[in-house]
């Protein structure tokens, strides 16, 4: 079964909620397709630093929350509406172990997110949770995770801005890394890629920074030099024709109104369409 799990984490983000609209707004565009469990997320709140990351009390009970839901329905597949990129430890982890590690992870985005709290500048979570789901990071968050990913189980695609600890950690683990310039030219490397690794189940993370800024600058961060809309449609096209895809999240929309997603309604539709075969 698929489980649609609407997430509105933006605790991970900083001490402003536009994430939290932002996935809101795409839920009120998706809805008539699909029922959606809701993870409880509050919308205000003042946050604080602890244990070196910001909202960390509260990124731990959505935490907590989601896995519920998620074990409660116990799916084969998830596909998931996010805030920030937090959002995809529970259902990655979960889907990880469901398959017994016979999972591929496709991680579009604009920035790496394997910082740790000790190494990131800005002690948000959402720069953090690909390294979390790497067995790195935080230990009441790795510990609350269903399982630890591989390194090589890792795709980073279309990502062009990294903190230089992330750097120093893509080359020492050797993680698979395919650049936006990459996608849009011969975007069948990727696809070869993940083939040559025999996973037969895919999860692809979908962090809307990861489109060029002069396409959707509705994010929180923005960086320049990413992908075109078309290159996405056509990569997310190749994939399902490729693959087993197992879960789907859309992440990070700052959008402050429905005609702001306009420009990525076909991506927005494409996602949907992929996760209710």
């Amino acid at each position: 079964m698929v489980l649609n799990l609407l997430f509105p984490q933006w605790q991970g983000s900083g001490t402003t909620n536009e994430l939290y609209s932002g996935a809101m707004l795409i839920y009120d565009l998706l809805q008539q397709l699909a029922e959606f469990e809701t993870v409880p997320v509050r919308s205000t709140q003042e946050l604080n630093i602890e244990r070196n990351i910001l909202g960390y009390s509260s990124i731990i009970q959505n935490l907590l929350s989601a896995k519920k839901i998620i074990q409660q329905y116990n799916p084969s597949r998830i596909f998931v509406i996010g805030g920030d990129c937090g959002v995809d430890v529970a259902p990655i982890s979960f889907l990880d172990r469901k398959y017994d590690g016979d999972l591929a992870v496709v991680w579009l985005d604009a920035h790496g997110d394997l910082n740790t709290p000790s190494t990131s500048p800005s002690k948000h979570f959402h720069g953090m949770p690909l390294r979390v789901l790497l067995g790195e990071g935080d230990e009441q968050i790795i510990n609350l995770s269903f399982s630890k990913l591989h390194p090589k189980q890792v795709f980073i695609v279309g990502a062009r801005d990294f903190d230089p600890p992330e750097t120093s950690y893509l080359k020492q683990e050797k993680i698979s890394l395919f650049s936006p310039q990459t996608i849009e030219n011969n975007p069948r490397q990727l696809i070869d890629a993940i083939a040559k690794t025999d996973y037969n189940q895919l999860y692809i993370h979908f962090d809307l920074d990861v489109i060029d800024p002069s396409y959707f600058p509705f994010v929180k961060c923005p960086a320049s030099n990413g992908l075109s809309i078309e290159a996405i449609g056509s990569l997310l096209q190749k994939l399902q024709s490729n693959f087993n895809i197992v879960g789907f999240s859309i992440t990070e929309s700052a959008a402050a109104s429905k005609s702001d997603l306009e420009i990525i309604d076909s991506i927005l539709n494409l996602t949907q369409k992929i996760m209710s075969k």
